[in-house]
């Protein structure tokens, strides 16, 4: 009878066991459409992503205000106010506090510059270089929230696979205690099971329903982690095809020159330094003047007031006047201005420091990446052949077992290394994923097939 039921879950273990090891699937079956599809709203939802975008919307501000600055600049005011009746001349006049009346007076100013010694273009180029600084910042955020979406989505996949392979388990240890109790009590039975090994059975499975309990929370945490990352909900995980992302194998030096393209760090410290440099020489000519073109009009009007008909009468209340020359603007604070180069200077000086070390520890970064993918390419295979071979071991044990010449404690062992094997096949697939997603932070653009820009 024990013999009968050991085959049987033998049978069934091993049809598992075949499952599990199929190759991954194709291109086409693979669902990198579910994954893109979290990617693609990541992208456009996740709020890391919009509020580094939010930098470029400000220094595109810096562009247009720094362009605003060659532009007239005017300015424009209106005076009411109440005033006594005034009549007369130059030469005469009287007053008449009973009498009140509306006094309105306009004024228009407008500056054009025409010569900054350089202090406007400075500030437009240094807006310029901050704005393209701020881009490639906020694509380096891009590629760090993705890395990030990408670790949540596979650790969901492995925390699942996990939790499936544990059901496996616990199902076969199930009736395998079952069977072992049953059998306990009965003397004349082929293969009767020890009460040492029997207690090793419930052991080992109540082991593995604490694991599962492990599994369920790490799926539920991810699940909702992914949900967090994207900015919207996601559904229908339990359909994902599990499998390692398709991609295309480069050489070490193949990489270094795509992140050297790429990489938007590179870029941003670039233009962060041409920035810094516009903007110290924008600071250094204010102390240089500022030679402009500009004119004025005033009009006043008031009906309790004479106008006066002569040019040389100066007449508040009824006049106009205005004009249109040339001048000079100086700014005097030179304290304030040099300090303000020298701030801008060290700001230089920390960009081309932070130059000697980003930029090598990027490459560092690339090789770090790119190794680790080797390893787990590697590892990969050697996963696959254990999974077989322990497939093998355990049917061998579990069918010595059932004809009596395998103990319970050599099946107890096969029955253990087959589910580490499928165990460290399932993380070594997660650990290959997330290899691939690193290297493509890396680099700077996505290294597999997947499409989500």
């Amino acid at each position: 009878m024990i013999s009968q039921v050991i085959v049987t879950f033998t049978l069934i273990f091993a049809a598992q066991s075949v499952i599990a090891t199929e190759p991954p699937p194709s291109e086409s079956a693979k669902t990198e459409t579910n994954l893109s599809s979290i990617l693609k709203s990541t992208l456009q939802q996740n709020g890391m992503i919009k509020e580094a975008e939010q930098d470029i919307e400000i220094a595109r501000s810096q562009i247009e205000l720094a362009r605003a600055a060659l532009f007239p600049r005017a300015n424009a005011t209106i005076l009411a106010a109440p005033m006594f009746e005034v009549r007369g001349d130059t030469n005469s006049f009287t007053t008449n506090t009973k009498k009140w009346g509306p006094l309105l007076i306009g004024s228009l100013q407008i500056t054009e510059p025409l010569y900054s010694f350089g202090m406007i273009p400075s500030y437009q180029k240094a807006a310029e270089g901050q704005m393209e600084a701020k881009s490639e910042l906020a694509r380096a955020k891009r590629n760090e929230v993705t890395l990030m979406a990408k670790e949540f989505y596979y650790g969901y996949l492995m925390a699942r696979d996990l939790e499936s392979l544990v059901d496996d388990l616990i199902s076969f240890l199930e009736e395998a205690v079952k069977t072992a109790d049953d059998s306990s009590g009965e003397k004349k039975s082929k293969n009767p099971v020890k009460p040492h090994d029997l207690y090793k059975l419930k052991t080992v499975l109540a082991d593995l329903q604490q694991k599962k309990l492990y599994a369920q929370s790490a799926k539920k945490t991810a699940e909702k982690a992914l949900a967090w990352v994207a900015g919207a909900s996601v559904e229908n995980l339990e359909n994902l095809d599990s499998g390692v992302e398709v991609y295309e194998k480069k050489s070490l030096e193949d990489y270094l020159e795509t992140a050297k393209k790429n990489r938007p760090e590179f870029k941003a410290i670039s233009a962060g330094l041409r920035a810094r440099t516009a903007l110290r020489d924008a600071k250094d000519a204010q102390s240089y003047p500022v030679i402009f073109v500009g004119g004025m009009i005033t009009k006043a009007w008031s009906p309790v007031a004479d106008k006066q008909m002569s040019i040389f009468a100066n007449d508040p209340f009824n006049g106009i006047q205005g004009g249109l020359g040339l001048g000079v603007r100086f700014d005097l604070e030179f304290a304030r201005q040099s300090a303000e180069v020298h701030e801008q200077q060290a700001e230089i000086m920390k960009l081309q420091a932070t130059e000697t070390y980003a930029l090598p520890g990027i490459e560092l970064q690339v090789k770090k990446a790119f190794w680790e993918l080797e390893q787990a390419a590697q590892g990969l295979e050697i996963a696959e052949n254990r999974k077989k071979l322990s497939k093998k071991w355990f049917v061998s044990n579990a069918m010595g077992f059932s004809i009596g010449i395998t103990p319970a404690k050599d099946l107890m062992e096969s029955l253990e290394g087959s589910g580490n094997a499928r165990k460290n096949y399932i993380e070594t697939v997660y650990g290959l994923n997330m290899a691939l997603a690193r290297l493509s932070q890396a680099v700077g653009t996505e290294i597999t097939q997947l499409k989500y820009q």
